[in-house]
């Protein structure tokens, strides 16, 4: 089976919330601190009164989501596009679409797209803020 594009899948279609109603993707926006990181809320967490919260990860090539932990969040991404690797708990994994990875809190891990554009889902329990 060949690669297919998720992210894309995801971009183009409808998001609907019974808060939100039903729309198209959030604006995306820069991460301040992350370098060619950019992400799109599906579910906030001020949605999901904390319960969990999703968004749509771009990381451009070249470029990583560095070193960090969440102090109570579990965190689980599904790569959707690109190649990359993760460094999960001081062990390193290469990854390709379809790939899923789960962080409990307080492992530290990065995600770098060295050779492609890389597209994750990130799901954090509760909500990141």
């Amino acid at each position: 089976m060949e690669d297919q594009n998720f992210a894309r899948c995801i971009e183009d279609g409808a998001i609907v919330s019974p808060t939100q109603g039903t729309g198209r993707l959030p604006p995306w926006y820069s991460n301040p601190e992350w370098i060619g990181v950019v992400l799109a809320d599906l579910a906030p967490w001020t949605d999901t009164k904390d319960a969990f919260s999703s968004h749509l990860v771009r990381v451009e090539r070249g470029c990583e989501v560095p070193d960090h932990l969440h102090e109570s969040q579990w965190e689980w991404n599904v790569i959707l596009a690109g190649r990359g690797r993760i460094l999960l708990g001081g062990r390193e994994v290469l990854f390709k679409p379809g790939d899923t990875f789960t962080t409990p809190p307080g492992i530290h891990h990065t995600i770098v797209a060295d050779e492609e554009d890389v597209a994750l889902l990130a799901i954090f329990v509760p909500g990141l803020k």
